[in-house]
């Protein structure tokens, strides 16, 4: 994963972070220590998740996504189809996307990231993921299928996120 550092510093503005329920920067229960990247042994990091996470050294945060089917009938309808996804070019291939949204997954169950989706970047202008190829056929999907009376989702949606260090990410040395 390569956004330039220069472009995301001055693009991005630092905020403070404020756990949501599903955020993975600490445990929410009860059972400290248990299942924690902290209480494992030694970590492995591979070369592309050690690469991601010198990037978010670099520039504080980086813009994340996804995508989300939904019904226009029934609220209580929606799923989410593809997470995360990290856009570089507006022609990111679906294996490409899949493979970031992989390194981003285990940086965040290795406990080194959060992946946000109640906190956008602030200032940062979405449009290479709201106009990329892949959200383009992810929204065909949805239109051809909501022609078919029994699937559910009717609506195409993208919510905007943040990935950004946690502590334990921030104290990690590459």
């Amino acid at each position: 994963m390569t956004i330039k550092a220069s472009k995301a510093k001055s693009v991005h503005k630092h905020q403070s972070h404020s756990c949501a329920s599903d955020c993975s920067c600490h445990s929410h229960s009860s059972n400290s220590g248990k299942g924690h990247a902290h209480s494992q042994g030694p970590l492995t990091i591979s070369s592309e998740e050690k690469s991601v996470l010198l990037e978010l050294k670099q520039c504080s945060q980086l813009p994340v996504s996804r995508f989300v089917m939904s019904s226009s009938t029934e609220k209580e309808a929606r799923f989410v189809s593809l997470a995360p996804v990290y856009i570089e070019a507006l022609d990111d291939s679906m294996e490409s996307v899949k493979q970031k949204g992989t390194v981003l997954s285990k940086l965040e169950k290795k406990r080194l990231i959060c992946l946000d989706y109640d906190i956008p970047m602030q200032g940062y202008d979405y449009t290479l993921h709201t106009n990329s190829a892949l959200f383009a056929y992810f929204t065909e999907t949805v239109n051809e299928a909501k022609k078919n009376s029994s699937f559910l989702c009717d609506t195409a949606e993208i919510e905007f996120g943040s990935i950004a260090l946690t502590e334990f990410g921030s104290s990690q040395s590459l």
